[in-house]
């Protein structure tokens, strides 16, 4: 199954989303499959090449909740679903996201003092 199945980029009409390859397994073809949340059936975005780990789906209206499902085909078969949510934006909106990684280090010695250290990378 692909990892870290995300959006790095919102507006009113599209997303951006990424993933990461299920290494070291060789992947002939992920297919993005996308549906209102309320909705009764899932709308097939299209379908992206083994060298493609990003899509951009467009024609989404604004405002709406919308479940993308990501699933990764080879020669043994289909792989389980990932799922990501977002709701896009009202029109003249954009929301980036960018990564960081939280780091918070907690040493606790013997006289029941301590120190916090945070922070990112």
């Amino acid at each position: 199954m692909p990892t870290n199945f995300r959006h790095t980029s919102v507006t009113s009409t599209e997303s951006v989303l990424t993933w990461a390859s299920p290494s070291p397994v060789i992947i002939n073809m992920y297919t993005i499959n996308y549906r209102r949340v309320g909705g009764c059936t899932e709308a097939p975005s299209g379908t992206a090449s083994t060298s493609m780990t990003s899509i951009t789906i467009s024609g989404l209206e604004e405002n709406i909740e919308y479940e993308f499902t990501l699933t990764a085909t080879n020669n043994g078969g289909t792989s389980s679903p990932a799922t990501h949510t977002i709701t896009t934006l009202s029109a003249g909106k954009i929301l980036t996201v960018h990564s960081y990684c939280l780091v918070i280090l907690v040493f606790i010695s013997s006289k029941r003092s301590s120190t916090v250290n945070v922070g990112f990378i």
